[in-house]
């Protein structure tokens, strides 16, 4: 049961490591809450992206991208996790990203205007546009260089301290 046992974090040593994990966890707690706040009116704004779905996998696409965002926190925190949950977390967070990278170019290449491009909920109205996708690559990359400097199978001296018993 090795896999269900929680373990700690190699504590990084770099600031750059610590700094990129903390805005990635703000930026999933963030746009959850916010998400989150009105959430009964957040499947409406899936549907305006125009995707082939009815409205009840429209509801599902929104309760799977707010729990892979929530579920994205905790390996980015650092927190103690087993070695399941936090693949589990760490992957979240790529499908989180990767959802909104493609309903950025979905929304740019397919559709003419959708008012709020959804990334903040129903509350925070922001327009579609490039900027969604050139800031997801931004992101992507962020989320590779942490989950490439806080995985402990492939953890490198220059990027992890050692850590104290």
């Amino acid at each position: 049961m090795h896999f269900a046992r929680a373990t700690k974090v190699k504590v990084p040593k770099k600031l750059s490591v610590w700094a990129a994990a903390i805005y990635l966890a703000l930026f999933f707690m963030i746009v959850a809450v916010s998400q989150l706040f009105t959430f009964e009116a957040y499947s409406d704004i899936i549907a305006t992206y125009g995707l082939p779905f009815d409205e009840v996998f429209n509801k599902l696409i929104a309760a799977m991208i707010v729990t892979f965002e929530v579920f994205a926190i905790p390996f980015l925190l650092m927190m103690r996790l087993s070695p399941l949950m936090r693949v589990v977390s760490m992957v979240s967070g790529w499908l989180a990203l990767l959802f909104w990278f493609l309903v950025g170019i979905w929304q740019s290449v397919v559709s003419f205007y959708i008012p709020n491009a959804g990334l903040f909920g129903s509350k925070i109205s922001l327009p579609q546009g490039w900027w969604l996708v050139f800031y997801m690559v931004a992101l992507i990359t962020l989320s590779i260089y942490v989950s490439y400097c806080l995985w402990p199978a492939v953890c490198r001296r220059k990027y992890i301290a050692k850590s104290s018993k």
